[in-house]
């Protein structure tokens, strides 16, 4: 690994009521959305990780659903 860390993406959902709920993958985060109730929406940023330490270059994103 070096300086810079390892690149990936974090997957969240967001309810209704501003909780927030990490997830694995895309996949998980929109199978999972129905879950959540109305109001729910699928996150995403990417993220480089350094040893214990996760930084964000760009923040969060809504991520539209790809089912439609």
């Amino acid at each position: 690994m070096g300086l810079a860390g390892l690149p990936g993406r974090e997957w969240m959902i967001k309810d209704a009521k501003g909780r927030q709920f990490s997830l694995d993958s895309a996949e998980e985060a929109f199978e999972e959305l129905h879950e959540y109730g109305e109001g729910a929406t699928v996150w995403s940023r990417e993220v480089h990780r350094a040893l214990f330490v996760t930084k964000s270059i760009d923040g969060w994103k809504q991520v539209p659903d790809p089912r439609g």
